[in-house]
């Protein structure tokens, strides 16, 4: 089984002791919240949020967004509520998991005219250039595992991304 200690190997130039522990938090948190949850693939859900931390981890990103990597989708797809989110890791983390959530309701329409309001959309519900790099970096790993999908479910996120 994959461990946290992969994000560490990725992150040039090391961390504190503290941004090691937010990141463990993280893990840790995400893990048990995701615990029942199973991809199309058939493997644990949780494997997409460490492959999405450990590209965020790559780009050289911060801990605090790594951290929000790992958590991504637990306010969407699990029982935590934003609450338990801030109490546990404060208003940065919670704001970039919001954005990475409202920016996953962007669905490609097929038309041409609306591209220019789907960037601007983009591009307002991103204050924090963090939130895109994230939704990316989600994107990045479902792409990768796109094989595991519907055909016609692949073309739509293929066109979204």
């Amino acid at each position: 089984m994959s461990n946290v200690k992969e994000i560490f190997n990725l992150i040039e130039g090391g961390i504190s002791k503290k941004e090691e522990n937010l990141i463990v938090k993280a893990y840790d948190f995400a893990l048990k919240a995701h615990q029942d949850q199973k991809r199309m693939s058939g493997e644990s859900y949780f494997s997409h949020l460490l492959e999405t931390a450990k590209i965020l981890a790559q780009m050289g990103m911060d801990a605090n967004t790594i951290a929000s990597g790992l958590l991504h989708d637990v306010l969407e797809d699990t029982e935590i509520t934003e609450e338990e989110l801030n109490k546990k890791f404060g208003e940065e983390i919670v704001y970039l998991v919001k954005g990475v959530t409202k920016l996953g309701t962007l669905k490609y329409r097929g038309q041409e005219r609306h591209v220019e309001s789907l960037r601007k959309f983009f591009v307002a519900m991103a204050n924090d250039l963090r939130v895109v790099i994230i939704k990316f970096a989600d994107r990045l790993h479902n792409l990768q595992t796109l094989q595991h999908i519907r055909e016609d479910k692949r073309e739509r996120i293929a066109l979204e991304s």
